[in-house]
């Protein structure tokens, strides 16, 4: 099945489309300014800068890409900043693996190594979207294991490039001596765990428990000041050259070799913990996760908590789901252990007392940061599809509860981001909705001075769906732009419209927002808020209501109660309007 070309959007449409979005968050007299700019680009710059993207995009569809695939990539892997503080996230997952312990934590892992094993071997089924398009496929390549290696600039995917099969392949099913492993995190510490036959086919369940089992009979003392992953929480300008003194050692660069080889890694959780710890634990603390790999999966032994760390470079949160569905679609079945399954074995990094000595300082630094990271979670109510007059957008409604929360906490409106997938397109990522709209605003104004009439209700919800039919047909604005600019950039053209004071105010995202619908795979998620003053928002639609979770920092995030308040004050108020309008 072939995945159409991203194409380049119409330079008139986008610059439509952006003056409608800097509206609402500008002065009238920058937004005058700012049209005059946008007019004097789409006569001079502009179309030189287009006509260059466009021949850019032909280049790069030939060769398999889009025009965004190498920019996007590198804007990720050009952060310096630790990643669970910038661009990671922790996704809290749902299946029915059984009671908390050890049994759910091999099914788990089972489940996962048949879903990584099934893409190593090339047979993924094609994913297809809700109108049976088909969808790119690029992203679950992380799914074969490797790492985001940091460099001092700009880091590099490293990928296992596994063989077809395995030519040493055990007899009767047994682990070859190349066979995949996962990594196990049990107290801060590292275990390698073969989960693979010579075919590159899971271990059966009981190999896997026996493997699980063998780590938590060790009772190996906790390794706090310094887990195994600790190196992976700082960002690349520190870990670069920490990584390059560590792997100097020629023990320590074969443990970091078969780290990079991982399908995975897991985390197994003794402790029980509210689902807000988990969270906050799962995404930002020190030693959950090798926070360079793809995917770290995690399992409480005492309650009900399953979770997915996840690093953003070359995943999205729309092949994540797919990936939590696929786990819960596994067929496991009844098979005997294997009668010679290799034991797990330790891995240990061999630290000269100065290099220990600096990851302790930067380890700390650190946790300091991350400690100012926190979760708020908001559970408004959702009315029956049945009480409503008629159809309206889940996903439009919680953007109008945010914003009506935001103008009630502050007095007035900021930038929102929210993600699209893109990936019915070639290489495809996420385009940016903006949900702040002038429409939208007029409502959530009116709705706030008790004047909000249904035809300005009508109006917000009919900007806020061509926003998503913009978005999901290519014709975004912020891509584009960033498209434009780095055309700009390579031939050395400034451009005052690309530098203006209205494009910083619509991407300057008070609120980074994002949805991956119901909690049927997905439950909620946290991630750092991209601004210091704002919040990062994830928002799940349940049967009887919406939850936020307010993902903040305690230091600078600005008036956590009073919008968590308002929040749940908006969501009251938009539904008591909505009683009030008939079919």
């Amino acid at each position: 099945m072939t995945v159409k070309p991203l194409p380049v959007p119409p330079l008139e449409d986008t610059l439509s489309r952006f003056l409608t979005a800097a509206e609402p968050l500008v002065d009238p007299e920058t937004l005058e300014r700012t049209r005059e700019q946008t007019e004097r680009f789409a006569s001079e710059e502009g179309p030189r800068l287009q006509a260059a993207l466009e021949e850019f995009a032909r280049a790069e569809d030939a060769e398999g890409r889009s025009w965004l695939s190498r920019e996007w990539l590198n804007g990720y892997l050009t952060v310096r900043t630790p990643l669970p503080l910038t661009t990671s996230v922790g996704f809290q997952i749902t299946g029915d693996y059984g009671a908390p312990g050890l049994g759910r934590a091999a099914e788990l892992v089972y489940r996962a190594a048949s879903v990584h094993l099934r893409q190593v071997r090339g047979e993924t089924p094609q994913e297809v979207d809700p109108r049976g398009n088909p969808v790119s496929m690029t992203q679950w390549e992380c799914l074969t294991g490797g790492v985001r290696h940091p460099r001092p600039e700009r880091d590099e995917i490293r990928r296992p490039g596994w063989a077809a099969s395995s030519s040493g392949a055990g007899t009767g099913g047994a682990p070859a001596a190349d066979a995949a492993e996962i990594g196990v995190i049990h107290r801060g510490r590292l275990y390698a765990l073969p989960v693979s036959t010579g075919d590159r086919r899971p271990v059966p369940l009981r190999t896997v428990a026996e493997g699980l089992r063998a780590v938590l009979e060790r009772d190996e003392p906790r390794e706090t000041e310094l887990p195994f992953g600790a190196l992976s929480y700082l960002g690349s300008e520190a870990a670069a050259p920490l990584l390059d003194r560590l792997t100097g050692n020629p023990h320590n660069a074969e443990v970091y070799e078969r780290l990079t080889r991982m399908l995975f890694v897991v985390h197994l959780v003794e402790a029980r913990a509210e689902l807000e710890e988990h969270l906050e634990r799962a995404a930002f603390e020190v030693g959950h996760a090798w926070a360079y790999k793809p995917i770290t999966y995690e399992v409480c032994l005492e309650d009900d908590w399953l979770a997915m760390h996840v690093e953003h470079s070359t995943v999205d949160g729309a092949t994540i789901l797919a990936v939590a569905g696929a786990l819960q679609e596994v067929a496991v079945p009844e098979e005997a252990p294997l009668p010679d399954a290799p034991a797990p074995s330790a891995l240990t990094w061999d630290l000269t007392s100065g290099l220990r000595a600096d990851l302790v300082t930067a380890v700390a630094a650190y946790r300091a940061e991350a400690a100012m990271l926190g979760v708020h979670r908001v559970v408004v109510p959702r009315p029956h599809r049945a009480e409503l007059p008629f159809r309206i957008s889940d996903d439009a409604a919680q953007q109008l509860v945010m914003l009506l929360a935001q103008l009630a906490t502050y007095g007035r409106v900021r930038g929102v981001y929210e993600a699209v997938d893109m990936r019915e397109y070639r290489a495809g990522r996420t385009e940016c909705l903006r949900p702040v709209t002038p429409q939208a605003v007029a409502f959530v104004r009116a709705l706030h001075e008790h004047t909000a009439t249904e035809g300005l209700f009508t109006a917000a919800l009919d900007a806020h769906r061509d926003w998503v039919k913009a978005c999901k047909s290519a014709r975004g604005v912020d891509r584009h732009l960033l498209g434009l600019a780095l055309m700009a950039r390579e031939l050395g053209e400034p451009s005052e419209f690309l530098a203006s004071p209205a494009l910083a105010a619509v991407r300057h995202d008070f609120l980074s927002t994002t949805s991956i619908g119901g909690p049927d795979a997905i439950v909620r998620y946290a991630f750092a808020p991209t601004t210091p003053e704002g919040f990062g928002v994830t928002y799940t639609a349940g049967t009887d209501g919406y939850e936020f979770c307010v993902n903040h920092r305690r230091d600078t995030s600005e008036d956590l109660e009073g919008f968590a308040h308002n929040l749940a004050a908006a969501a009251d108020t938009l539904w008591e309007f909505v009683g009030t309008l008939h079919p």
